[in-house]
């Protein structure tokens, strides 16, 4: 297969097809048919960690696009009457001058946008950029955390630290973005003491949404390679959840699933967490979040009556 150097060469994408889909409804209720859609400004990723297949999938080549490319597809998007842009690069601020020359761009051309970066990595954080950003449009900002251990960041090959997260996390809250984070659970050298650390770390951080997930052994990976090679899996299981049952956690696949369901649910049934995405979602006019977490936490109610026979259905 041969990789596609010019990013710029490809066409944008025919928006036309899907613009009577409620497409990023769940994002925020506000939003109606044709005003969301996403961009993709790079391909594949510079870094390695380990439980990541991108590289595999792009041949551990990472190309990016022009920001005259980025910009004027932008500039057509605000034509066509888009009002909020996904940016789902697999990390999209690697070059920091880049992305802050872009939104320096959007700012002088004037384009009322919302953006939302789903893809950051803790150590591309730098205020100026972040303030730029936040002119430009930018309201949400998605990091990795995977976890509250050093030793399991150095595990994974993340080449970031603790105190890293911490500063990312404050500084993305002072600017005024929704911050969200994600963690992973079940590492092969993560006992019960990394899971709680992690846990609490996580509590201790001021994030307007964060999702615990098991860890997977997706093809190509690092990790996946080497449980390959120790015939721990097989090299036609395309993903395959940690667990004890073939040797990759201390955990059963239950046991994991059931650490990152607990932990989500002791997120977020916090009162101060509760009330702090109720003031920063009244300070920045937006109810997107409030509004999803409602509909989660009444679900969760909903299901717990199903479960004790108090909800039937017809």
């Amino acid at each position: 297969m041969k990789l596609i150097e010019d990013l710029d060469s490809i066409p944008f994408p025919s928006r036309n097809l899907v613009r009577n889909y409620n497409y990023g409804k769940e994002y925020n209720p506000k939003i109606k048919k044709g005003e969301f859609t996403s961009i993709v400004t790079s391909r594949g990723c510079p870094y390695r960690c380990k439980f990541c297949s991108r590289n595999s999938v792009s041949m551990k080549k990472y190309r990016t696009r022009s920001i005259e490319n980025v910009l004027l597809e932008i500039k057509e998007l605000y034509k066509q009457g888009y009002k909020y842009i996904a940016f789902e690069d697999d990390s999209f601020i690697t070059n920091v001058n880049k992305v802050n020359e872009l939104f320096k761009s959007i700012i002088k051309e004037k384009i009322n946008i919302r953006f939302i970066i789903t893809a950051a990595r803790v150590d591309a954080i730098n205020k100026e950029l972040f303030l730029n950003m936040k002119k430009a449009g930018v309201t949400h900002l998605q990091f990795g955390f995977e976890s509250g251990n050093q030793d399991v960041l150095d595990f994974y090959n993340k080449n970031t630290t603790i105190q890293g997260i911490i500063d990312a996390v404050n500084l993305s809250n002072k600017i005024g973005f929704f911050t969200i984070g994600t963690f992973i659970l079940g590492a092969p050298i993560e006992t019960e003491k990394h899971f709680k650390r992690t846990i609490n770390f996580a509590k201790s951080l001021t994030l307007d949404s964060v999702s615990f997930l098991p860890l997977k052994y997706v093809t190509g990976s690092d990790l996946w390679c080497e449980a390959v090679n120790k015939n721990k899996i097989s090299e036609t299981d395309y993903i395959v959840k940690a667990g004890s049952e073939n040797n990759l956690s201390f955990f059963t696949q239950k046991e994991i699933e059931n650490y990152c369901t607990k932990a989500n649910r002791e997120y977020y049934l916090r009162p101060k967490f509760i009330l702090g995405l109720l003031k920063k979602s009244l300070k920045n006019n937006d109810l997107g979040f409030l509004h999803s977490y409602i509909s989660l936490f009444l679900s969760n109610i909903r299901s717990g009556f199903e479960f004790l026979g108090i909800i039937t259905h017809n």
